[in-house]
């Protein structure tokens, strides 16, 4: 089978990267598989990771005719010419690209989006069209399919949910070795116990409803089992831009738990660093969370999961056996549940024995894998 996947993103954005683990993916189950993503960032990354990255279409967003004309031109070629079975797709300008570029080529070409955005569904003619034009359409999460339920004229038959997967060997719980080697990189006191998160400066993410929590479950030096309960928040900064929430420094010295939190700023090139340091994960998310490589990643790695009831999390997490799931946005309710983790602590680590069993049993890549070719073959 032979593969050809499109993003508009050119940095290392959530959807352009889940799109290039899913072209990975599809590599390793056999398929010939090109990934065409503008910008060099794509492109380095698959010349490490052994993924074919052509960085050769615009793919910019609006109404550009003269660049949608070249990317046509350029994509038609390609199709043809490599004798392309599928095209995989996630949002516009590409979803639009592709469905014209295939209605120009006689043969069959199969048309797959895979939507992973939890907000609803335009009804409009132009987008009943697009969905009717799909062989397939993969959500991510339960309740995106869920948009497409009672839309007049867009065929369910078409939408499928299928849960991301991920690789349990590479993130697994810690080591005595490789917590103290986190705690060390992070400058963080090896006799605490951590909870925290990570993730972009974005107010959707919902740190500061964490740390709000945490000063309200805490709002005095607490010690559990001997040791202080302490926050950590590793924020992506290089992410920083408009929109993004104001730094926490300031809002945790007005709550009076600055001198126990931990702020973490700087790109993380490998995730496995901030689960070996934590001993329970949160997500304290507003919305969004569509698929959730962090929530699916901490579940991996057995932590203890507290989490919004929001996009993809309810699907990943069973209430009371592998963790936490919350209303997104209320403080007190989140700092109810801080409390009696730290107070119950380390009883709660069997939330997150449970909560890797679970990965290892419905989650893998490998079934992942599976899964996703025999719905774009079907």
């Amino acid at each position: 089978m032979t593969i050809v996947l499109l993003t508009a993103i050119a940095g290392n954005g959530g959807s352009a990267a889940t799109l290039f683990h899913n072209a990975r993916i599809l590599r390793e189950h056999g398929a010939t598989v090109t990934l065409f993503a503008p910008g060099d960032y794509w492109k380095t990354r698959g010349e490490a990771e052994n993924v074919t990255v052509d960085n050769s279409l615009e793919l910019r967003r609006g109404f550009r005719p003269m660049s949608f004309a070249w990317d046509f031109k350029k994509l038609r070629r390609f199709i043809v010419q490599n004798h392309v079975d599928v095209v995989i797709v996630q949002k516009s300008p590409e979803q639009w690209l592709a469905a014209f570029v295939l209605k120009s080529i006689s043969r069959p070409i199969k048309l797959v989006r895979l939507r992973g955005v939890v907000f609803p569904i335009q009804a409009s003619i132009f987008n009943r069209w697009l969905h009717n034009s799909m062989s397939a359409v993969i959500c991510s999460a339960s309740v995106i399919a869920e948009h497409f339920r009672g839309l007049r004229g867009f065929k369910m038959d078409r939408v499928h949910v299928l849960l991301e997967g991920i690789d349990a060997h590479k993130f697994a719980p810690a080591t005595d070795e490789q917590r103290t080697a986190a705690l060390a990189k992070a400058s963080l006191d090896p006799d605490a116990l951590y909870i925290g998160t990570a993730g972009r400066p974005s107010p959707v993410k919902g740190h500061e409803v964490l740390v709000r929590a945490f000063a309200k479950a805490f709002p005095t030096a607490s010690r559990v089992m001997g040791k202080q309960v302490r926050l950590a928040i590793f924020a992506d900064e290089s992410r920083r831009g408009p929109g993004s929430y104001k730094s926490l420094d300031e809002l945790c010295r007005e709550l009076g738990i600055r001198e126990r939190t931990d702020l973490i700023p700087g790109f993380i090139d490998d995730m496995r660093g901030v689960y070996h340091a934590l001993d329970a994960y949160v997500l304290p998310s507003l919305g969004s969370e569509g698929s959730s490589r962090a929530g699916l990643e901490a579940c991996a790695s057995g932590l203890p999961v507290l989490a919004s009831r929001v996009g993809v999390l309810p699907d990943l997490i069973e209430e009371r056996r592998t963790g936490l799931l919350l209303p997104p946005g209320d403080v007190d309710a989140l700092a109810e549940k801080l409390y009696e983790l730290a107070a119950a602590w380390p009883s709660y680590r069997i939330y997150g024995d449970a909560a890797r069993e679970r990965i290892q049993k419905h989650f893998s890549e490998e079934q992942y894998g599976a899964k996703l070719v025999e719905l774009i073959g079907k």
